[in-house]
């Protein structure tokens, strides 16, 4: 909402960050990476969609991006050490290049003090690891002396990055609702609808509330392999799940969730099976 300067965005809709959130941006890019100079103004995205290559694949969702037209810059943000993936970042990079060929990748990681090994260089990709404390004072400079409203939201966010660490977890809990990434709940309600799906034939959507992309491209992902081990004559197996996206797919959202983010897990039924 700083970045932007209003509402909070719909998951990878493109906007133009506002003259604060640029301001914060080319300072993140500076301590990232030694820029200084942009070659015009970025389109922000907010939880940026990678799709997957192939069914098979589960795709990726950097929770930040700027796009110009020669450069994609990534950022993903951790508050969990815990939380760190092996293969995510050298996923991102595949996937961008495969996405967007032609453009120069850069990726920054924000998080936690953490120790990993980065992702192997690729010819035209950037990469940078910046921690939390050492944004503090960008955030200070751009917002500290803004609205009211802008300092509410810093204050509210200056919080939550001081309670990252071991409380981390606990703060969350007592201030927003609490949510385990993956319910169990959640695939066997869309195990029940893909199963409807497949006697009937209607498409339906899942209406799950994820917290972020990667969460929903996750679950398609066990979905699919869960249709893909079910008895060869199963109707299950001409049942595909899909990612709905409001700005690529057409039609309207089917679900509060999907109007809320622009995506949704929906089920369609193929005449011929799909694994």
């Amino acid at each position: 909402m700083l970045i932007v300067g209003g509402p909070y965005p719909p998951w990878n809709s493109r906007t133009p960050p506002s003259p604060q959130g640029a301001r914060f941006l080319r300072s993140l890019d500076e301590l990232s990476f030694g820029r200084s100079e942009w070659s015009g103004q970025p389109l922000f995205v907010d939880e940026f969609e990678l799709p997957p290559r192939h069914d098979d694949e589960q795709g990726g969702a950097p929770d930040y991006a700027l796009l110009w037209n020669e450069r994609l810059w990534m950022i993903e943000l951790k508050t969990e050490s815990a939380s760190h993936r092996p293969d995510q970042l050298a996923g991102y990079y595949a996937l961008a290049g495969h996405h967007h060929p032609g453009l120069a990748v850069d990726l920054t990681y924000l998080t936690p003090p953490l120790t990993f090994t980065p992702p192997a260089g690729r010819d035209g990709t950037k990469f940078a690891h910046v921690t939390w404390t050492q944004i503090l004072p960008l955030l200070d400079e751009v917002w500290g002396e803004g609205t009211d409203e802008e300092r509410h939201i810093l204050t509210m966010l200056l919080a939550a990055l001081d309670s990252i660490g071991s409380n981390w977890s606990h703060w969350r809990a007592q201030r927003v609702a609490a949510r385990r990434d993956e319910p169990p709940a959640v695939e066997e309600t869309a195990m029940a609808l893909a199963e409807a799906t497949g006697r009937d034939g209607l498409q339906r959507a899942v209406d799950h509330p994820a917290t972020d992309l990667d969460q929903l491209q996750r679950l398609r992902l066990a979905l699919r392999h869960a249709i893909c081990t079910s008895p060869e004559q199963s109707p299950l197996r001409h049942v595909q799940p899909w990612l709905w996206s409001a700005t690529t797919s057409g039609g309207i959202a089917l679900t509060a969730s999907g109007r809320d983010t622009g995506f949704e897990l929906r089920l369609s039924r193929y005449q011929k099976p799909v694994c």
